[in-house]
C-alpha cells in the first residue's frame, strides 16, 4: 500500500496535522484501537491559552518554565504561548465551542502553578471529548483510518523513514509506505500499575522510533497526576486538577490539610510537589481525600467526574473523593524541532510521544492540548509544503518471514509490577539498579534490534513496553539530580521537607 502521509496515532495531535494535509496529501491513519479511544478524548481540564485582558503570553511563558524548573525549551515555549490564541481562535471562528458565561466572554478556569485563569473547558470537565468530536466530524472521510491496528516497526531505506510495517484487526502483515510518518501515538501512562492514561498507551512509540535510530530525549521526566479516584483500592479515573482551581482541598482522614505549608501555593502547586507529598502520607499508610465541599455547581461545572463517582459507588454526596497519585504525561519522547522533525529523515513526532522540551520537568496543567493544536498544525503545515518524494516502492521489499526469533516475555501485570516500583513518583539507585537487571534476564538487549515480524499483538506491545522501560531506567540512573518530576531519594537520607527541595531546584 501506498500513501502520501502516514500518521500513527489518532489522538488531537495527529488530527491537528491531518487537518493541515488533507486538502492536498493522501493521509492514512493507523490507530492501536477505536477511533473514539485513547487520551485525547479523555481529558477533562481543558486547554491553557492566554486570551482575558489580564493574561498575556508572556505571563503564560513565565508559568511554563516555572512549572518546568526552567529546564524547557524556551523558543519552543514561545511558539506555544503566542502562537496558541491565533490558532485556536481560528477554530472558535470555525464552529469550535467552548463554554461561556452568562456574559458572554469565556468561562475560563486556573489550575496547579497558573496566575491567571485561562483555561477554556467544554461541557465543564468534557472538554477532551467535545473537541474530539469536532475534529473527527471536520475529517469526516477526508482521510483514510485503519482502527485497531499495530505497527511492527517503521521501514528505514537509505537512513529515512519510508512507511511502516502493520499488523491488522485480523493479524495480517501489510507495508504501508508513505513519503512522510508521523508519529502520534501518544504517552507511556499503561507501563504502570495506575495511571490516568487509555489501557492502549504503553509507549509504543519510543521503541518504535529507538529501533528506528532516532534519538531521544527526556525519558525520565515521567508526570504524575496527584488526583487519580480510587474505589475499592482501585484506580477508575482521573479528578481534574480544575476542583482544586475552583476550591477543592486534598485532606486526610482527620480532615486536616495535606498541602498547608507545603507550598506558597498550597493545593495548586506543581503536580509534581503535590505528588510526593500526598504519596508520603500513602506510604505511611495513610488515606488522601479531595474535599469538593467548596466547589461551586459542583455537579454542573463536572459532569464527567461526578458520573464516574456514582458509577463506581464512590461517595459524590459525601464530598469526599479518595484519590493517590498515578501516570499521567510523558514531558520526554522522540527529540523533535518546532516542525516536529525527528533526527531520522522524513520521520515526524508530534503530541506526548514528541521530546520537543516544551514541558521540560514538568508539564503545566493543560499545556498538552494546547501543545498538540500549536505543534500539531505546525507538522501538518511544514509537511504539506514539502514535494512528493517517492513515487515508487522501495528497491528492497520488507522481509516478513513468520519465523523470526521470539524472547521471552513476562505479563503485562509484571511489566507494570516492576516499573510502578522502580520509576515512580519517588525513585532510588537501588531500585533502578534492580529493575534494570530483571529486564536483563529477559535478554532486553535484543529488543533494539530483533526481528517481530509473526508476533502476535500481545508480544509486540508488551516488548515494546520493556523496551521503553528499559530506556526510560537508563535515563533515570543518568540523572543523578532531583529536578521536576524526576525525584531520586537516597538511602542514607529522606528528603523530608518538600519546601528544601523547592528550594534547590526550582525558585
Amino acid at each position: 500500500m501506498k500513501t502520501d502521509v502516514l500518521i500513527i496515532g489518532g489522538g488531537l495531535a495527529a488530527m491537528m496535522a491531518a487537518s493541515k494535509l488533507v486538502a492536498d496529501k493522501q493521509v492514512t491513519m493507523v490507530l492501536k484501537g477505536r477511533k473514539t479511544e485513547g487520551n485525547s478524548w479523555r481529558a477533562q481540564g481543558g486547554i491553557a491559552v492566554a486570551l482575558s485582558e489580564e493574561d498575556s503570553p508572556t505571563l503564560h511563558m513565565e508559568d511554563t518554565l516555572h512549572a518546568g524548573c526552567f529546564q524547557n525549551n524556551r523558543a519552543l515555549v514561545d511558539i506555544l504561548v503566542n502562537e496558541g490564541p491565533k490558532r485556536l481562535k481560528c477554530w472558535i471562528y470555525n464552529g469550535l465551542l467552548f463554554d461561556k458565561t452568562l456574559g458572554g466572554s469565556f468561562s475560563l478556569g486556573k489550575e496547579g502553578a497558573h496566575s491567571q485563569r485561562r483555561i477554556v473547558h467544554a461541557g465543564g470537565d468534557r472538554t477532551g471529548d467535545r473537541t474530539m468530536t469536532y475534529f473527527s466530524g471536520q475529517l469526516r472521510d477526508k482521510l483514510h483510518m485503519k482502527e485497531n491496528c499495530i505497527v511492527i516497526d517503521l521501514i528505514i531505506e537509505k537512513d529515512a523513514c519510508i512507511g511502516a510495517l502493520i499488523q491488522d484487526e485480523q493479524g495480517d502483515t501489510q507495508e504501508l509506505y508513505a513519503d512522510q510518518t508521523i508519529l502520534a501515538t501518544g504517552g507511556l501512562g499503561g507501563l504502570f500499575q495506575e495511571s490516568s492514561n487509555d489501557e492502549t498507551i504503553t509507549g509504543d512509540g519510543i521503541a518504535l522510533a529507538y529501533r528506528a535510530g532516532a534519538r531521544l530525549l527526556d525519558l525520565e521526566y515521567i508526570q504524575f497526576h496527584p488526583t487519580l479516584i480510587v474505589s475499592n483500592h482501585k484506580v477508575i479515573g482521573l479528578a481534574s486538577e480544575a476542583l482544586r482551581g475552583e476550591g477543592a482541598k486534598l485532606v486526610n482522614s482527620e480532615g486536616e490539610l495535606i498541602m498547608k505549608d507545603k507550598h506558597p501555593l498550597g493545593d495548586l502547586a506543581p503536580r509534581d510537589v503535590v505528588a510526593r507529598v500526598l504519596y508520603s502520607h500513602i506510604e505511611k499508610g495513610n488515606d488522601v481525600y479531595l474535599d469538593i465541599t467548596d466547589v461551586q455547581k459542583v455537579d454542573e461545572h463536572f459532569p464527567q467526574i461526578k458520573d464516574m463517582c456514582v458509577r463506581n459507588d464512590v461517595d459524590w454526596e459525601g464530598k469526599r473523593i479518595p484519590v493517590r497519585p498515578g501516570a499521567h504525561f510523558h514531558m520526554g519522547g522522540v527529540q523533535t524541532d518546532e516542525y516536529g522533525r525527528t533526527s531520522v529523515q522524513n520521520l515526524f513526532a508530534v503530541g506526548e510521544v514528541a521530546g520537543s522540551g516544551v514541558h521540560g520537568a514538568n508539564r503545566l496543567a493543560s499545556n498538552s492540548l494546547l501543545e498538540a493544536i500549536v505543534f500539531g498544525e505546525r507538522v501538518g503545515e511544514w509537511i504539506s509544503g514539502l514535494p512528493q518524494t517517492y513515487d515508487r516502492l522501495p528497491s528492497k521489499s520488507v522481509q516478513t518471514s513468520e519465523n523470526s526469533l521470539k524472547c521471552l516475555l513476562p505479563p503485562k501485570s509484571d511489566i507494570r509490577k516492576q516499573v510502578t516500583n522502580a520509576l515512580g513518583v519517588v525513585r532510588t539507585e537501588k531500585k533502578l539498579l534492580e529493575f534494570l537487571s530483571w529486564l536483563e534476564s529477559y535478554q532486553i538487549e535484543k529488543y533494539q534490534s530483533i526481528t517481530r515480524n509473526g508476533w502476535s499483538k500481545k508480544e509486540l506491545e508488551r516488548s515494546n513496553m520493556m523496551l521503553t522501560a528499559f530506556l526510560i531506567a537508563k535515563a533515570a540512573l543518568n540523572r543523578k539530580k532531583s529536578i521536576g518530576a524526576h525525584f531520586m531519594q537516597s538511602e542514607e537520607e529522606r528528603v523530608e521537607h518538600e519546601s528544601a527541595f523547592i528550594k534547590a531546584t526550582v525558585i
